[in-house]
């Protein structure tokens, strides 16, 4: 589904966010994306959604990622960035989840239909009519997730899901993420919830790809993470 080769990312001409990354991702692979701050996650997926200017090649589902072929690209990628705030903009919940599907052509009242039954398989259909705005960190990420999920893309991109998230919230986040049928790709600092939503994980540091393996091989690694400035998942502190 995703091919990439060869990829780099500079910034201001020389700041060198990625270089010559190398990436196949198959269908409904769960994959994590690991790193210290600096170390290309958030560039990866700037690139792949057509956010940042890049060399080297990307293929999502054979389309090449330039600018002609980026509306249809982005109907394939839903991007749920860390920072809500700046992912929600309509006045409520439910205005901001159908929002992308009227615009593509929906009817109004399939969307808000379609809006409600997904609010209440996530179980916050409370939060239909709330303004975006004024709601809690946990509740603004299932919000904005539901938006993504409206739009019923073939991949998502997590940034940082569970960022400044209570333990309550932090589970429903980890829960829904893995109730969702698609190709993840998951960027987190909190190396637990990657071990809970995801198959494998790809090491990134210093914008290079260092090494993919499963969860166990990459998260188990005591050496390998702390040569790149990470450390074990609390979870399994002590017992490694």
């Amino acid at each position: 589904m995703i091919e990439i080769k060869d990829l780099n990312v500079t910034y201001d001409g020389k700041i060198e966010a990625l270089s010559g990354i190398d990436l196949e991702i198959e269908d409904n692979v769960k994959l994590g994306l690991i790193g210290p701050n600096g170390a290309g996650k958030s560039s990866l997926f700037r690139a792949l959604t057509g956010l940042t200017d890049f060399s080297g090649s990307i293929e999502v589902n054979g389309l090449n990622v330039e600018r002609k072929n980026l509306p249809e690209i982005r109907k394939l990628i839903g991007y749920v960035i860390q920072e809500s705030d700046d992912q929600m903009f309509m006045p409520t919940v439910i205005e901001d989840m159908i929002f992308g599907p009227v615009n593509y052509g929906m009817k109004k009242d399939e969307a808000v239909r379609q809006a409600e039954e997904l609010l209440r398989s996530l179980g916050i259909e409370d939060l239909k009519e709330r303004h975006s705005h004024k709601i809690s960190e946990g509740e603004k990420k299932m919000a904005s997730i539901s938006a993504i999920l409206m739009m019923k893309p073939e991949i998502i991109l997590f940034d940082e899901p569970a960022s400044c998230l209570d333990p309550h919230n932090r589970r429903k986040i980890i829960n829904a993420i893995n109730e969702i049928n698609a190709t993840k790709i998951i960027a987190s600092h909190d190396l637990d919830l990657i071990f809970d939503t995801c198959d494998e994980v790809l090491l990134l540091s210093r914008g290079k790809a260092v090494k993919r393996g499963t969860c166990d091989e990459i998260l188990r690694d005591k050496a390998l993470l702390e040569e790149n400035g990470l450390e074990l998942p609390l979870s399994l502190t002590g017992r490694v």
